[in-house]
């Protein structure tokens, strides 16, 4: 920048540094444009303070005076707020938007928050927020977690994230801890205090006390009460839910939420619309639901009632996108649970499991998709239903021999076309959906047995009309939502009720 003291020169300090600039050349700015005159010898301005991110604010002025500009995710979101503060070309926020959503991954969390406010535009807190929520497992197995300052884990921690148990945030905050102990134990308590004691397991508080880290700190692990105002009124591992998927016709389908007893939460037809975006960040009231054990996925926007079906080879395009060195692999069914990849196979009546598939974990022999077997995950268990109506379990990460349990006489009364398999993280029970009876049934882990708990019904509300609706029974999923999510279809319910 030419530094000469002129009168036909503008003093800017933006934060700890000046800049002296034209006047003529930063009117191409119109922010500043509208502080000058046409004759700029009548301006009377000659000084402006700002307050923001220097290094982006310098890319502009460079941007202005030589007329080019190179856009990179560790300053695209502070340019994009910046360009639209000072009503810039809005052809700039188009490229910013086009590169931010094309390029992130998990791995630029870290300085993606760095820049993120509640008005920042591309995103803002609430969509970041939403996506560490619904990331939080796979987030605290990338080297990001580990190298992460201490007040971020510690916000983080305090998130409504999703998981299935408090002890799994323990675990994360162990995880970051160990990796440089001796200077990040000062934080011990403190992180500690992000749990949730009031939500968490009396097994899991057991073994939270057992842990060398725990005791050697010499740290006292108070639990508490909802009475006294803690702070855990909000069960974070409650966010688990089951989804029907029906399809009404070419053009619509209807999705409904039940909560852990089936209580129905969210009844709401939504458009098809494959024009959806599928951006890795996307806004707050957009979810993801994965579905016919790992080999479809819906995105749902339930703001705008839209949503878009991916089929296996979009859904992995889309997850390699999320997780930024995924490799695409060609599989019979790949799972995701506990912030890990889980691939299986079953070739030939062997089964193969691969946690976090690398390309050199992989078979050379190229495997044709198959639809021959359904699957799903409770825990560290895989839970498998074949075809030939074979029921098998067995330890993910763990070598051993499957476990085949007998479905007995419910074996004859099952057509596996018209079945769905899927867990209830809230009750650690595995389910059954005959689509054809509308019959459910659910595997207790306890007592290893089968039985019908009840039957999905699909009728018109009106004495009269006894008919089943016309429509198709996609699916019967669980999945985590976040309210937040889904409050949009909560209001419509509630305004419709009064």
């Amino acid at each position: 920048m030419d530094s000469l003291k002129t009168d036909n020169q503008l003093l800017i300090v933006n934060r700890s540094v000046e800049y002296r600039i034209s006047k003529e050349l930063i009117r191409k700015i119109p922010y500043f444009e509208k502080m000058f005159p046409h004759d700029l010898k009548e301006s009377k301005v000659n000084k402006v303070v700002l307050d923001f991110d220097e290094k982006t604010f310098k890319i502009i002025l460079d941007w202005i005076e030589m007329g080019s500009m190179y856009i990179k995710m560790d300053h695209v979101i502070n340019l994009c707020t910046m360009v639209d503060y000072f009503g810039m070309n809005h052809n700039l926020i188009k490229d910013c938007f086009t590169y931010f959503h094309k390029n992130f991954s998990i791995e630029h969390l870290g300085t993606v928050m760095s820049q993120v406010t509640s008005t920042s535009k591309l995103v803002n807190s609430r969509a970041l927020d939403a996506f560490i929520c619904h990331h939080f497992l796979k987030i605290v197995n990338t080297s990001f977690w580990l190298k992460c300052h201490s007040a971020t884990v510690l916000k983080i921690c305090r998130l409504n994230v999703m998981i299935s148990s408090e002890y799994q945030v323990f675990e994360a905050i162990i995880k970051w801890l160990r990796y440089r102990f001796d200077y990040r134990k000062r934080y011990f308590a403190q992180l500690l205090a992000s749990i949730r004691w009031c939500n968490m397991d009396p097994g899991h508080l057991s073994d939270l006390k057992k842990n060398d880290l725990v005791r050697s700190a010499d740290l006292v692990v108070e639990t508490c009460s909802l009475d006294e105002g803690c702070g855990c009124n909000y069960d974070r591992t409650k966010q688990n839910y089951f989804i029907t998927i029906e399809e009404l016709n070419t053009k619509n389908l209807r999705i409904k939420v039940l909560d852990s007893n089936f209580f129905p939460l969210v009844n709401q037809v939504f458009k098809w619309d494959n024009s959806l975006p599928l951006f890795s960040l996307p806004d707050e009231h957009v979810s993801d639901v994965v579905f016919d054990s790992g080999r479809k996925m819906i995105r749902i926007d339930w703001k705008q009632e839209k949503c878009r079906l991916l089929n296996y080879v979009e859904y992995l395009t889309y997850l390699a996108k999320v997780s930024g060195k995924f490799v695409a692999i060609t599989g019979s069914l790949l799972l995701e649970a506990n912030g890990k990849l889980i691939l299986l196979r079953i070739s030939n009546e062997f089964v193969e499991c691969w946690s976090d598939p690398k390309a050199e974990n992989i078979n050379s022999i190229a495997y044709s998709f198959k639809d021959n077997f359904i699957a799903t995950i409770l825990d560290k268990n895989m839970y498998i239903l074949t075809e030939a109506l074979d029921f098998m379990t067995f330890k993910i990460d763990k070598d051993g021999e499957l476990k085949i349990i007998k479905l007995k006489r419910l074996k004859e009364q099952l057509d596996f076309d018209d079945l769905f398999l899927t867990s209830g993280q809230a009750h650690d029970k595995v389910f059954l959906v005959d689509k054809s009876t509308g019959n459910v049934y659910c595997f207790n882990i306890t007592t290893q047995r089968w039985s019908q708990i009840g039957l999905l019904v699909n009728y018109n509300c009106c004495k009269t009309d006894r008919k089943k609706k016309s429509s198709k029974l996609l699916t019967f999923t669980s999945a985590f939502l976040s309210i937040d999510a889904i409050r949009p279809c909560l209001k419509r319910k509630l305004n419709s009720s009064n």
